[in-house]
């Protein structure tokens, strides 16, 4: 059983300790810290986790065998250097950072010390990424030419002035589409270079909530994202490849067509992806297996959030 630690106990580590805590038999979140310490006392003495006065303490605790990085992404470079250097098993929650220099860092850290290093992505642990995988590495979909990523939302209404969201700077413009873009880096290989186009059209705070981006990846396949905050929610990946193609459609339904006419449509369940991810965390760090985000998808993607700020700022296409 690894003891773990978490930082930063926003809606998103309360997630996931609600979903893992007491679940899992192969982890224990034992120590929590957050910048507001009063309002996750109730919520961690419900689930048995001692509250920490700073995160220093937790990565000082040679009992605590790992950690979790779940505070704003903005933080997530300096708070991941500062675990792994304490010789932490470090978990962060996407994204590992906000540009290739940071996530370059974090990475070589992590290998110099023999530690593990996961990006928390739950997406990947869906049954239908599953079957991505499974039409990809066989080839049904021959070599891949394009993909279509879609994460639209209406989240940007409940933006307000102040919070860490709520702005270009540490939310870089289409990187609401991120669930998408790791999975196309991991299955089609890195992006070379993008260009993003975005505007505010409906959200109360100064930030783009419509954006398209174009992406070429290094093997020459073309692909599109399309990041919108302020409308119902609809996700959707597509990729089309010389022999058939295939999507995901609101994370449950997967899709096939071969270019010979033959179909296939799954639905298929969604449940504990978190805990599957912790899980997965606990084998990694045990060599059991490798997580199953790699890490250079980690590094890739956060050089294109640098990218996308760029590219937005400058109006033209951006090489990472």
């Amino acid at each position: 059983m690894k003891r773990i630690g978490i930082i930063g106990l926003g809606q998103w580590g309360k997630n996931i300790v609600s979903q893992v805590q007491g679940k899992s038999n192969k982890i224990q979140i034992m120590a929590a810290w957050s910048r507001s310490s009063e309002k996750i006392s109730e919520f961690c003495a419900n689930h048995q986790i001692e509250v920490r006065n700073d995160f220093d303490n937790i990565l000082d605790d040679n009992s605590i065998d790992a950690v979790i990085i779940a505070g704003p992404g903005h933080l997530h470079a300096e708070t991941a250097k500062a675990a792994l250097s304490a010789n932490k098993h470090t978990m962060v929650i996407k994204p590992i950072a906000l540009n290739k220099k940071d996530a370059d860092q974090i990475k070589n850290l992590a290998l110099s010390k023999g530690l593990t290093l996961a990006l928390g992505f739950d997406r990947c642990f869906l049954p239908s990424v599953d079957e991505l995988r499974k039409h990809v590495r066989a080839g049904d979909l021959g070599k891949i030419i394009h993909a279509e990523g879609n994460f639209c939302v209406p989240r940007f209404f409940n933006l307000i002035e102040g919070d860490w969201k709520a702005g270009n700077r540490f939310n870089p413009p289409g990187s609401l589409a991120d669930h998408m873009l790791y999975l196309m880096i991991e299955l089609i290989g890195p992006v070379k270079a993008l260009s993003v186009q975005g505007r505010r059209n409906a959200a109360s705070v100064e930030i783009a909530d419509t954006v398209s981006i174009s992406l070429k990846f290094e093997d020459e396949a073309l692909g599109t994202l399309t990041a919108i905050g302020v409308t119902p929610s609809f996700e959707r990946l597509h990729f089309f490849g010389t022999k058939g193609w295939a999507e995901i459609r609101d994370r449950s339904h997967f899709e096939f067509k071969s270019i010979d006419g033959k179909s296939s449509s799954l639905q298929l369940e969604v449940d504990q992806l978190l805990l599957r991810q912790l899980d997965a965390f606990a084998d990694a760090i045990e060599e059991k297996r490798p997580f199953p985000v790699p890490l250079d998808v980690a590094v890739n993607s956060a050089a294109c959030f640098d990218a996308m700020q760029r590219s937005y700022a400058n109006a033209q296409w951006e090489n990472l």
